[in-house]
């Protein structure tokens, strides 16, 4: 049980910057420990058979929150299975007790280096950010070149708005809208390809160089600059190094400025208010009844190990199911493969152990490479486990297999033959905001930082990525959509670069930005509005716009219904 929780924190382990660490896994730990508890106080009732299913709807609701969600529902269901069908002696804490105390005894080490390293991963990711910003004000960042560093740039600030807004850093807190501002400023000099002094430009990478570095911040003056765009980034720059100097007047607002008020209320009401979380978790229920109830049926040892895999597939933040189903399958048959190498050759416990704690240390290694190998690791993990435990487990590596593929099956004709690919929803969803959000910089007054929307397509070319993972016979669909976002992308960029003194082209690409959003909506299966951001865009000081956006909405559908 100690090892076990201690695996679950391993799982767990993906942020860089401490306080974001403390939150995704301290919070998963104490999910997993409250579904030990409450499976193992059902034990012997008639709420048991029922109890894992309602569980599985619980946790489709808290994957939809974000990957800090999914991360807490996988624990959850893994922790609750595995008390489930585990002969535990001793009393009902006992069990629960132990994996904490496993899971405690990683996070203790992740979290220790905050005393040594505080700041660094915030830093690095502040000076990445700044370094983006002087790559799209140079010279040479026009055409393709600069539409692929804006690109970068963009997602830079999606992880760092991220970032702060879960783990609550207040080196972020203070550096961030003032980074917004600078960025937007930045990206929509670089799209209408407008020149910024060289000399500023080699400021920033020095700063950037000073922030990286942690050292204290110079008071030399800011390059004079050439004109009133140079004045802008000067201005915005010591805002983003130097939060307090230099700060931005109310014509020309911090982007993001109150980018963590309310966020997590605000999410949460949307989430439970949205039919689809509440259809997500009703389809993990459904792969995890298919899945007991057919190792039951086959009266396979070890059953749970089929539960175990629709937990670790039906993550709604890593990719399609069917993609990661194959994966998992595949990954578990090399580690079953490599398992019964290491258990046909035999040896001691202590080189069991060493192949325990080998195959361990790769599962959070291999996490960037694949799927694939870490289901590997994992699945020679849990064999290791098993043969050390005393269970012999040369005979349980076939049933292993088909624990495996029992799983991976249950969780394929839940998740995607009994409802909608929400993935391509959620793009979908994203550039419909992100052409909405483009229109409303269309209205006057114009914001002078226009970085909303690119921000919401950071996060569906995220979503989109993740969709990448589809299996071959999907391609296709996968190849149409990536036109789309390619579309989409070149649509608002040319319509953000429109200056005020455009204004015979204004009404005609505000038309075009309707009529994509129709589009767009039509692919999303939606009318109504929009439930609220996981990661809200930033507002722009007033809320006119929020009252605009409202209003396009409302028109929009009544234009439908008419």
């Amino acid at each position: 049980m100690v090892a076990l929780g201690a695996l679950s924190a391993v799982l767990t382990d993906v942020a860089v910057a401490y306080r974001h660490r403390a939150v995704t896994m301290l919070v998963p730990q104490l999910l997993g420990v409250a579904g030990a508890f409450a499976t193992l106080t059902a034990e012997g009732t008639a709420v048991a058979p029922y109890l894992l299913p309602a569980l599985g709807v619980l946790a489709g609701v808290l994957a939809r929150l974000g990957p800090e969600g999914s991360l807490g529902a996988m624990i959850l269901l893994m922790d609750a299975q595995v008390a489930l069908d585990l002969p535990l002696p001793g009393p009902r804490w006992l069990p629960p007790a132990l994996m904490l105390l496993g899971g405690l005894s990683v996070v203790a080490p992740a979290l220790a280096g905050r005393l040594f390293f505080r700041g660094r991963a915030e830093r690095a990711l502040l000076a990445q950010c700044l370094a983006g910003c002087a790559a799209v004000l140079e010279p040479e960042a026009a055409g393709p070149a600069g539409a692929a560093r804006r690109r970068a740039l963009h997602d830079l600030l999606e992880r760092a708005r991220h970032t702060g807004a879960i783990g609550g850093s207040a080196l972020l807190a203070r550096h961030l809208p003032g980074l917004l501002a600078l960025a937007g400023t930045a990206s929509s000099a670089g799209a209408r390809g407008l020149a910024a002094d060289p000399a500023l430009v080699g400021r920033l990478r020095a700063e950037a160089e000073r922030v990286a570095a942690g050292r204290p911040a110079p008071e030399p003056a800011w390059p004079p600059g050439r004109g009133p765009l140079d004045e802008r980034l000067a201005r915005a720059a010591r805002a983003a190094v130097l939060p307090g100097a230099g700060a931005l007047t109310g014509a020309e607002p911090a982007a993001g400025g109150d980018w963590r008020a309310g966020r997590l209320r605000a999410v949460a009401r949307a989430v439970l208010a949205d039919p689809q979380s509440w259809w997500c978790g009703l389809r993990v229920g459904l792969a995890l009844l298919l899945a007991g109830a057919a190792a039951a049926y086959f009266d396979l040892p070890h059953p749970y190990w089929a539960v175990l895999n629709v937990t670790f597939v039906c993550r709604p933040d890593v990719g399609p199911v069917t993609g990661r189903a194959l994966e998992r399958f595949c990954g578990t048959a090399l580690g079953v493969l490599c398992s019964g190498l290491v258990l046909a050759c035999g040896g001691t416990d202590w080189v069991l152990l060493a192949v325990l704690a080998l195959a361990a240390g790769l599962v959070p290694a291999l996490s960037g490479t694949g799927y694939l190998y870490q289901a590997a690791a994992l699945a020679t993990v849990v064999l290791m486990v098993t043969q050390i435990a005393g269970d012999p487990a040369l005979p349980l590596l076939l049933p292993n297999l088909a624990c495996c593929a029992i799983g991976c099956l249950a969780a394929v004709l839940a998740c995607e033959l009994a409802g909608p690919r929400h993935r391509q929803l959620a793009v979908a969803r994203r550039l419909a905001v992100a052409v909405e959000q483009a229109t409303l910089a269309l209205t006057p007054p114009r914001p002078r930082t226009a970085l909303a929307p690119y921000l919401q397509l950071a996060v569906a070319r995220a979503e989109f990525e993740r969709a990448r993972r589809e299996p071959p016979w999907r391609q296709g669909a996968t190849d149409r959509w990536a036109a789309l976002i390619e579309e989409v992308e070149r649509t608002v960029d040319g319509a953000l670069a429109l200056t005020p003194a455009d204004h015979h082209h204004v009404d005609r690409t505000r038309h075009h930005l309707h009529r994509l959003a129709d589009r767009l909506h039509r692919l999303d299966g939606r009318r109504g509005p929009l439930p609220a951001d996981p990661v809200p865009a930033p507002r722009y000081g007033a809320e006119g716009p929020r009252r605009k956006l409202k209003s396009l909405r409302h028109q929009r559908g009544r234009a439908v219904l008419g």
